[in-house]
């Protein structure tokens, strides 16, 4: 066995420790019974309803990327992107092991479009940072109109400059190419997050929760960076550690918030499943490519 594979398979078991750990510690602070409890008593047709937004959420995701990928010179069809990034998902969540389902991507846009892996890691890198950037700004404004008092909150708007300005300043420095799309690449990715947040509401509303809806979606968001950061598997036990310590320095119910996170979770999980379809029907052998027939794009 290689060294690299050795490290890959070392990276991994550590992130699944982190993700293990981090899960039975929260899971040794909050009364798991509850947790059922709320399942149990959840309204199936918000819950419904939470699938289709966060599904949304993807579709729109799929159509930011392809934004990426067209600017540095790969052009997919809209359905050959999505059935491509749906196979990302599936890779990302249930195989994290190799290179992963973003690393896939890079490959196979690479390989059938031949416009350069360092353009294509680009465009992943920053589909990546356009979407924590957008939640960066949602999460602020979600301050705002929470309940929620921190020293200094009202600099708050601060960060507004901050996140976008240091946004602008990365593509800028490291990706030109980029820069002249930065307007609508939010906008997919304002869209898309605001369409998760509407799943995460109707999680709430599934579990009869009326009260400080936006100080739970204010905490959503601050696991979505954690969720983001690649210790885990999957974002597993990042998240669902920052909805504990959020819930309990915020004075939310740390069960409800656990159950938010968990179901997220789930929902993300069966959306995901359904990826493994282009896995054995590859999406450019569907639309009739082979490995010869390769179209390169100037």
């Amino acid at each position: 066995m290689e060294k690299k594979q050795i490290k890959k398979i070392g990276i991994n078991l550590l992130k699944l420790v982190i993700s293990a750990g981090a899960i039975a510690w929260v899971l040794s602070k909050i009364s798991f019974r509850e947790v059922l409890h709320i399942f149990g008593q959840s309204a199936p047709g918000y819950l419904l309803l939470a699938l289709l937004f966060f599904v949304l959420s993807k579709v729109l995701a799929a159509f930011r990327l392809n934004l990426l990928f067209r600017e540095s010179g790969a052009h997919l069809s809209w359905w050959l992107n999505l059935k491509l990034y749906w196979m990302g998902m599936f890779y990302n969540l249930f195989l994290p092991g190799g290179i992963g389902g973003d690393g896939y991507k890079i490959y196979l846009v690479n390989k059938f479009r031949q416009n350069g892996l360092k353009k294509n890691f680009g465009a992943v890198v920053i589909d990546r940072v356009s979407g924590l950037v957008a939640i960066g700004l949602i999460t602020i404004t979600l301050y705002f109109f929470s309940a929620i008092q921190i020293p200094y909150g009202q600099w708050a708007w601060v960060g507004y400059f901050l996140v976008y300005g240091g946004f602008l300043l990365l593509l800028k420095l490291f990706f030109p190419l980029l820069l002249r799309i930065h307007l609508p690449l939010t906008g997919w990715s304002l869209a898309l997050q605001l369409a998760q947040l509407l799943s995460a509401l109707f999680i709430l509303l599934a579990f009869h929760q009326q009260a400080n809806l936006v100080d739970y979606l204010f905490l959503f968001f601050l696991s979505s960076v954690a969720a983001a950061l690649p210790i885990t598997i999957g974002g597993a036990g990042a998240r669902e550690l920052v909805f504990l310590y959020g819930s309990q320095q915020l004075g939310l119910a740390s069960d409800l918030s656990i159950a938010l996170s968990f179901m997220f979770y789930l929902i993300t999980a069966f959306a995901s499943l359904w990826g493994i379809v282009w896995v054995f029907r590859p999406p450019f052998r569907e639309e009739g490519e082979t490995d010869e027939a390769t179209e390169p794009v100037s």
